[in-house]
């Protein structure tokens, strides 16, 4: 049996094709898909067992792991290239957060400040009320013994 079988064409009304054209139309479609291949896949594909790749076609089985691993590493590298991303996204987030937070603090402190010079008025305001109160008191006491002594006996 000759080393090259013929099969049908995947393509329509065209010459049956020889394992080896099979195998490569297999391989070009998984790497224009940028499928990560492995050689049992494309055995698969082919109807074939991954040893009749290794033995019969180490060239394609070389090229289907030099495949392999450009996708690997060209998904690692955008993989990375989003971590990458990723990381400076978070840095800009927490720059942008702790520029607010500076200015939260900075605002608490103006707050903060306010809420003293208040609570001053308020005491303060406090004591003039007890005052007024005590005054208050006074006077009517005054008043009272005023009307007490002015009353005609």
């Amino acid at each position: 049996m000759s080393e090259e079988t013929l099969h049908e064409s995947p393509l329509p009304e065209e010459e049956p094709i020889t394992t080896r054209q099979k195998l490569l139309y297999i391989i070009e479609e998984m790497e224009q898909a940028g499928s990560i291949m492995t050689i049992s896949g494309v055995a698969r594909a082919a109807g074939m067992s991954h040893t009749n790749i290794i033995l019969r076609y180490n060239d394609l089985a070389v090229r289907i792991r030099e495949s392999a691993g450009v996708v690997k590493e060209t998904d690692a590298k955008k993989k990375l290239a989003q971590r990458s991303g990723t990381i400076k996204e978070e840095r800009a987030m927490r720059a942008r957060l702790r520029v607010e937070l500076d200015e939260t603090k900075e605002l608490l402190r103006k707050v903060n400040s306010v809420n003293a010079t208040l609570l001053f008025k308020v005491d303060s305001l406090e004591g003039e009320l007890a005052k007024e109160r005590s005054n208050h008191k006074h006077r009517t006491q005054i008043a009272k013994i005023h009307d007490t002594v002015s009353k005609p006996l």
